[in-house]
């Protein structure tokens, strides 16, 4: 491949100070991808290992690790990774310490998959735990290969008492103290997805008639308190969506991810696109774009959260968003899949002017199947440069 010597996104790969004490080599990041490549009793492998670090290497400004459950979970995908225990921790250690070997900077995502589950996996047969979310209102789609009939999610649901959220939000502050004590550098919760946080946020989900339903104030108040928590332990730390970004704003929460997957947003996602259509009544008007909407409450006056977006932007509409000042950040998730910075790629690439690779090997190269745990992980081949 034939490189130019000028960038077409020089904003994107300045440094970047994320908070007082932490500055990000660029502003180009690796979103969490659930990989389900955990196989060792649900930790990491040293699989893990060399796929993060091979993508921090000379490369992602800052990586955000795979949803991590913080509780025993009935999840599609198996090979999930978990962090309840020290062990657990100690098998993150190895992982952080590579992306740290080679100047790299890794997030922390506590995972709650709320009423996404099913009690019929056998990690919630194992361990009686139930399927936990704000309403016992089953979630559409969903399909569990390993069932008989591969059912989608499931009805058994457990409507939250108080102890229940209050157990949780502990969940998210223990997992994200070992965490901390794993090596990694902060936190980013998952807050859609149609997981526990999004549960409670959403109306066609939470049906609650108790101070955390109804109003939007009170949607937003479970995970304002999951906040909360993980802040002692990181304290550097529509209506619905305006109450929360200021409620986070206002907290000084270090960013913000804005996310645009179920917008129209073209194609740049279309080799990996799985999005369902949108509920009938929740439609998206033409155009809508979650930056127009919500990007100013972060970018306002005082404000010390920063701005990062995903999902479908191009490298030259976020040169051009990070240009005008209109975002700090912007993630690539799957892109970093099969352009894995192995030394060099994806973000070298960018810096000279190489269109990034794209997946020639379909969906399985998500979740699998795979015969061996790197088979379309760890086997991707880097560009040649003249």
């Amino acid at each position: 491949m034939i490189a130019t010597e000028t960038s077409i996104a020089p904003s994107l790969l300045e440094p970047f100070p994320l908070s007082p004490s932490l500055t990000l080599r660029n502003r180009i990041c690796m979103g969490s991808m659930t990989r389900n490549r955990n196989t060792d009793a649900n930790k990491p492998t040293s699989a893990a290992a060399q796929y993060y670090s091979a993508r921090a290497r000379h490369g992602a400004g800052l990586i955000i690790a795979e949803g991590t459950w913080i509780s025993p979970t009935g999840s599609e995908w198996q090979h999930g990774p978990l962090m309840t225990s020290a062990s657990h921790a100690g098998a993150w250690k190895p992982v952080t310490d590579a992306v740290h070997a080679v100047g790299g900077t890794i997030f922390f995502q506590p995972w709650h998959q709320g009423r996404a589950q099913h009690d019929l996996a056998p990690m919630l047969k194992q361990t009686g735990y139930p399927v936990l979310a704000p309403s016992a209102i089953q979630a559409k789609a969903g399909k569990y290969r390993f069932l008989p009939g591969a059912p989608g999610h499931t009805r058994n649901i457990t409507a939250m008492t108080r102890a229940h959220i209050a157990d949780v939000v502990e969940q998210y502050r223990h997992a994200s103290a070992l965490a901390r004590g794993a090596g990694f550098d902060g936190v980013e919760i998952i807050a859609q997805g149609g997981y526990l946080v999004h549960n409670f946020l959403s109306t066609r989900s939470n049906a609650r008639r108790d101070g955390y339903g109804g109003s939007a104030w009170n949607r937003c108040r479970f995970l304002l308190q999951v906040v909360d928590a993980i802040a002692t332990v990181y304290p550097e730390l529509s209506e619905t969506y305006t109450v929360l970004v200021q409620a986070l704003v206002h907290r000084g929460v270090g960013f913000v991810n804005l996310s645009r997957r179920g917008c129209e947003t073209g194609s740049a996602n279309d080799d990996f696109s799985d999005c369902a259509v949108r509920p009938p009544g929740m439609e998206l008007p033409a155009g809508y774009e979650p930056l127009d909407a919500f990007g100013p409450l972060v970018k306002c006056e005082g404000s010390r959260t920063k701005l990062m977006v995903n999902y479908g932007y191009t490298v030259e509409e976020a040169e051009a968003l990070a240009r005008e000042g209109r975002i700090d950040l912007i993630t690539f998730g799957r892109p970093f899949i099969c352009n894995p910075v192995s030394l060099p790629d994806l973000v070298e690439r960018i810096r000279q002017n190489v269109p990034l690779a794209e997946n020639d090997r379909g969906g399985r190269v998500n979740y699998g199947p795979y015969a061996h745990v790197n088979d379309d992980y760890n086997d991707w081949p880097c560009a040649t440069w003249t």
